[in-house]
């Protein structure tokens, strides 16, 4: 196969959240889907889609696959922000080198687009803006955050060097149907697997910290667009987009939503704030409605009406 003829699509972290949802959407179109992931995939049920569970720097698999592929979707991740907090180490470790691994490979299949999803919540830090913008300075609170920051850093240096194309996905708190549990990470899917269980929710600080939740069918969306689009990279250069729903909430506003929709009231235990978190962020996506017509089409109360249902059935 000629490489200018390669059509796949490979997807790196293809077992997480973002990753099973974005091949669920995709394998109906496109007939050549790679996923990778260091996990059990889980995703028998999925057509047109080839599963390796390896590191997303595996040489061999990657030589194997690239060829075929247009475009690489980079959402492996090993840490979350508690995670890896006063441990910087685990940063370069499990995110940053395998990555830099990814790129110095990429050098060699200049027929590839790389699109890394990045985080539009943990990456710009405490900025004093209604809204943030992809030009506002870039000044995260935690490891992960910066780690995000000096990968995208990276990548902007390996379009400049190599003229290879990469875009950067900076998307705001992405929830729905299908987000697990996982410890200190999440706060809805936190929130509804604790009422679910009984058990009471950890809340950090007063509960006035605001976000941007982005329900997931919303975001895959944004990335069929995005694939679709001719003009989707920018020459020599790594574009960026923020993508959010542009609405914020706060801690607070959002368990009496969750109340309301289940209704169940939630036991709290107050926290000490964390210094990891950021204690607003909404974004700008104005740049991503103007360059693909996208717009989020989901409210938080519909999002969450669908996640609860999900989690009703899916996770007792």
């Amino acid at each position: 196969m000629k490489t200018s003829d390669a059509q796949g699509i490979l997807i790196l972290g293809g077992s997480g959240f973002i990753g099973k949802a974005l091949t669920a959407r995709l394998q109906s179109t496109y007939p050549e889907i790679y996923s990778i992931s260091r996990r059990n995939h889980d995703c028998q049920s999925f057509t047109n889609v080839q599963h390796y569970q390896c590191s997303l720097d595996n040489l061999e698999v990657l030589a194997k696959l690239l060829p075929r592929c247009r475009t690489l979707f980079h959402l492996a991740s090993e840490t979350t922000p508690g995670s890896s907090t006063l441990h910087p180490a685990i940063e370069a470790t499990n995110n940053l080198l395998p990555s830099l691994r990814l790129l110095e490979c990429l050098q060699n299949f200049p027929h590839v687009n790389l699109v890394y999803v990045s985080t539009g919540g943990a990456i710009y830090g405490n900025i004093d803006a209604e809204k943030v913008s992809e030009k506002m300075p870039l000044s995260p609170l935690s490891y992960y955050g910066a780690g995000k920051a000096a990968l995208e850093k990276f990548i902007c240096a390996y379009c400049r060097q190599t003229g290879n194309n990469a875009v950067i996905l900076r998307p705001s708190n992405v929830y729905g149907p299908g987000q697990k549990f996982r410890e200190g990470f999440g706060i809805i899917p936190t929130t509804l697997k604790n009422l679910l269980d009984g058990k009471v929710v950890p809340v950090w600080g007063r509960g006035d910290a605001v976000r941007d939740y982005l329900y997931i069918d919303d975001f895959i969306d944004f990335c069929c667009k995005m694939l679709n689009e001719e003009g989707a990279y920018r020459d020599r250069d790594a574009d960026v987009y923020n993508i959010g729903s542009g609405k914020g909430y706060s801690i607070e506003e959002l368990m009496q939503m969750i109340e309301k929709i289940t209704g169940l009231e939630i036991a709290r235990t107050p926290m000490a704030a964390r210094t990891i978190d950021v204690q607003r962020v909404v974004l700008n996506s104005a740049k991503a409605e103007k360059k693909f017509a996208w717009l989020a089409q989901t409210d938080l109360e519909t999002g969450i009406e669908k996640t609860w249902q999900w989690f009703c059935t899916h996770q007792r």
